[in-house]
């Protein structure tokens, strides 16, 4: 939830009274919850609001903060009581040790990354309206890419204050590159997509993986990395087509967030006619619940846009969500992918066997395509073409593979191939 500036200066003045003199030295502390959407997700709001909490009133206790409440959303203000500058190097190792240690929620332990700003104010110049106002624009500099996050210390600079260092792109389109998943026939060990991987080679954190990211993004930032994960897999599918290799389609994994936007998916089609490339190879894949995180009716405005024009569309995570048949008529879905949840040891234990042959059968009568997502073992492997799924994807397929890498990889994978079983005609 955004809270802006104005909304927060209130703030400030309503838990401070606005008593404070502008000649006392004062401290302000602003943290932020970067991977808040993520927990939001995961555990869910009533969770996330319960953690916030947890996490304002242990500050306050351990740090002598002031007040001991909070914002709503997953930013902390709090004024610090004790604002001397020797004191500073033990509160900010404290304020370390709190950020990067687990939140106790009972039966649930949570560590979530945190970004933290303190702002200081020896000559008395701001009051704690203005320090908030500083911070915010401060925090912004901190990347919500780092796995710990980050704790900076700012001096309050008066009339500077409007000149606060801006954040840097978290990181160039230059830097974003695609790999690829090879998803193998079971009938035919021929490939019939490639699940592309979009990874950032960062100068500073290194390789990042962007699905892991990409609910820390801003909305301008995740649109672009969109545009050019996209473009990138497509212009290395157009090139595999002109060397002769029989590649059916790509999958990109798509989130809410991304598929809210209004102009996706014109833009996802411009590029597809920019490359001579039927709609039809290109795969989105969402998972359930549909809209939840972008809302419905521009997610859904997307995804039947992108099918009417031939778009593959495919569900992930089928078995686990709560898809129902009108979504799978209304997004025109045809392939699910069943995920490690029902793979794994599937091959011995007879509990997996049972939930994963009900789910297949499922998706047989509802004469929807399967994919088995996160295959470890030669043996999963065989189970999984013995009992009827389509395709399979994992490390006992194929690894995750760079562009260059899986050149050499086709070439391999067609002559291990057998040849294809022709009948002659009798003369």
């Amino acid at each position: 939830m955004a809270y802006g500036i104005g909304k927060a200066a209130r703030f400030a003045r309503l838990i401070t009274g606005g008593a404070a003199r502008r000649d006392t030295p004062k401290s302000a502390l602003i943290l932020r919850v970067e991977n808040g959407d993520q927990l939001r997700a995961s555990i869910g709001p009533v969770l996330l609001d319960r953690m916030m909490d947890v996490l304002a009133m242990r500050l306050g206790t351990e740090l002598r903060l002031l007040p001991r409440g909070r914002m709503p959303g997953q930013t902390v203000l709090c004024g610090l009581l004790a604002a001397r500058t020797e004191a500073l190097p033990g509160l900010l190792a404290q304020l370390g040790a709190i950020c990067r240690s687990s939140i106790d929620l009972g039966d649930l332990r949570m560590t979530p990354v945190i970004n933290a700003v303190i702002v200081s104010d020896m000559a008395g110049a701001a009051d704690a309206a203005a320090l908030w106002a500083y911070g915010h624009r401060a925090i912004r500099a901190c990347s919500p890419l780092a796995e710990t996050g980050q704790i900076r210390f700012v001096e309050y600079s008066g009339v500077d204050s409007q000149q606060v260092s801006q954040a840097e792109p978290l990181f160039s389109p230059e830097q974003i590159r695609t790999c690829f998943q090879p998803q193998l026939c079971c009938d035919t060990g021929r490939i019939l997509g490639l699940r592309v991987v979009g990874r950032v080679d960062h100068p500073e954190l290194g390789a990042l993986d962007l699905h892991d990211l990409r609910m820390r993004l801003d909305e301008q930032t995740l649109a672009e990395v969109f545009r050019t994960t996209l473009r990138l897999s497509l212009a290395a599918l157009r090139g595999w087509d002109r060397l002769g290799r029989d590649l059916p389609f790509v999958s990109l994994s798509m989130s809410d967030r991304e598929l809210a936007d209004p102009t996706l998916a014109e833009a996802v089609l411009w590029e597809l006619d920019r490359l001579d490339l039927a709609p039809a190879r290109l795969e989105i894949e969402v998972t359930e619940p549909i809209g939840r995180s972008g809302g419905r009716m521009p997610v859904t405005a997307s995804l039947q846009r992108l099918s009417a024009a031939g778009c593959r569309i495919a569900l992930g995570d089928f078995g686990t969500g709560s898809a129902g048949l009108d979504t799978l008529r209304m997004f025109g879905i045809r392939r699910v992918r069943i995920g490690r949840g029902f793979v794994a040891g599937c091959d011995h234990r007879a509990d997996q066997q049972r939930m994963i042959l009900a789910v297949l059968a499922l998706a047989e009568h509802l004469k929807l395509q399967t994919l088995a997502c996160g295959v470890a073992t030669l043996d999963e492997r065989a189970f999984l073409a013995q009992i009827g799924f389509d395709a399979v994807q994992g490390k006992a397929v194929a690894p995750i593979l760079s562009a260059t890498e899986l050149d050499d990889f086709l070439q391999s994978h067609d002559l291990a191939l057998p040849p294809p079983f022709v009948v002659p005609r009798k003369a």
